[in-house]
């Protein structure tokens, strides 16, 4: 008798045991490096990845580094229909936001996020933030609730003999992480808060994710003034180059009789046009895929002020400077 006893006391005990394992959280995002040893200038590849038992249509995250030890290059997802969202970037931090038009199961790798070792020292990534976006009852974009984060900090030794890194297959368009200069304010930011939000357009929905920080005060639209305005090239062709509008409007596109001409497989022939109106710059797309902070233009006009990063097709990036 004692021993069944025993034996439906082992039985229950397991069964809460269960029970308590299911009630823990069943999304969680961590962080991990395939290595923690490095040669100045190898790549330092690590990822960030998540187990969710609900689809997701999104995430963000944010990674801090020491800028003195590293410089981050690119993000990619190896997710199904997630798009990257090019956001400004701060030095120190890396900021990325995926979305998607329909639902997406993950467990495993989110993102892989690429740095070059910049020297010898010892330094830490640490994940800062992350979140992961599901659609509302109201259809619109809310942050998924009760998210945990496991490992958050990865300690590296970089040392300061040269090594080099092979080039490496990327998936998908990256995104770039290099330093973008954020828009002029009067105010520092004090941390950043994640704004989820969408919008509808030729019967499909584009998520996007939208930084605000804390105590920042909204920077007023600079108008057009006397002096030229600049597009800062930051990639796809004429890449780290300066383009001043001397001519308005300014046509873009792969035709060499734009004003600003690059060739590139996806930059349709007319692609967008740059034009002054009310003191104002503004940006048309022509139909070919354009993109402000982040946001699509379609076959619309938007305002441009001093900061916007603007995406044309899948390769082409500039900021715009006034």
């Amino acid at each position: 008798m004692k021993r069944y006893a025993s034996f439906l006391l082992a039985i229950i005990l397991t069964f809460v045991a269960v029970v308590n394992v299911g009630a823990q959280s069943a999304e969680t995002i961590w962080l991990v490096a395939s290595n923690t040893a490095y040669k100045t200038g190898e790549t330092v590849l690590v990822t960030v990845n998540a187990i969710s038992a609900t689809p997701i249509q999104g995430f963000t995250f944010q990674i801090r580094y020491d800028p003195a030890c590293l410089q981050p290059t690119n993000a990619t997802s190896p997710v199904p229909g997630m798009n990257g969202l090019q956001l400004p970037q701060t030095p120190g931090l890396v900021d990325a936001s995926y979305a998607s038009t329909t639902p997406q199961t993950v467990n495993g790798v989110l993102a892989e996020v690429r740095f070059v070792a910049l020297g010898g020292c010892q330094t830490n990534l640490t994940l800062e933030s992350a979140a992961l976006a599901i659609r509302n009852e109201s259809g619109f974009a809310a942050p998924l609730a009760g998210v945990t984060v496991g490992e958050k900090t990865i300690a590296l030794n970089i040392d300061k003999e040269i090594g080099t890194s092979p080039t490496q297959a990327i998936s998908g368009t990256p995104l770039i992480l290099g330093e973008v200069p954020p828009p002029p304010t009067s105010a520092v930011p004090a941390w950043l808060i994640i704004l989820l939000s969408a919008i509808f357009g030729g019967g499909a929905i584009f998520w996007f994710f939208k930084l605000l920080r804390k105590g920042k005060s909204p920077a007023a639209p600079k108008a057009a003034s006397s002096r030229t305005a600049i597009l800062r090239i930051q990639g796809g062709p004429h890449a780290g180059k300066n383009f001043r509008l001397h001519k308005l409007p300014c046509c873009i596109g792969r035709d060499p009789r734009n004003e600003l001409c690059l060739d590139d497989p996806f930059v349709t022939s007319q692609h967008a046009r740059i034009f002054v109106e009310n003191n104002g710059y503004y940006l048309m797309d022509l139909g070919g895929g354009t993109f402000v902070n982040g946001m699509a233009v379609n076959k619309s006009i938007a305002a441009l002020k001093s900061g916007d990063t603007v995406r044309l097709g899948k390769n082409v990036l500039f900021t715009f400077a006034a």
